[in-house]
C-alpha cells in the first residue's frame, strides 16, 4: 500500500484516522523509517521492540513513535 502525504512544520507525518486504521498504526506505537533508494519516499513499519523509551528512539535516529496529532497542535501554541 502507498500513501503521498506532506510533512508537517515540525517534520511530523500526519496519518488520518482512517489511514492509521489501515496500516494497524495506534498512538503510542514505535515506527522504523526507513527510506527508499533514488527516491523521496520512505517506508514505516512497526519496530520489533514496542518497549523502547524516548531516549533510545531518539538515539536510534531511524525510529519515531505515532503521537496524537491533539499534542501536536497543543505544542505548536
Amino acid at each position: 500500500m502507498k500513501s503521498k502525504v506532506e510533512l508537517g512544520g515540525n517534520n511530523e507525518i500526519p496519518f488520518p484516522d482512517d489511514l492509521c486504521r489501515e496500516l494497524n498504526f495506534e498512538v503510542v506505537d514505535i515506527l522504523l523509517c526507513e527510506k527508499l533508494n533514488n527516491t523521496a519516499a520512505i517506508v514505516l513499519s512497526k519496530h520489533i521492540d514496542q518497549s523502547l523509551s524516548d531516549a533510545e528512539i531518539e538515539s536510534a535516529g531511524n525510529l519515531a513513535r505515532v503521537i496524537s496529532y491533539s499534542s501536536v497542535v497543543a505544542s505548536a501554541e
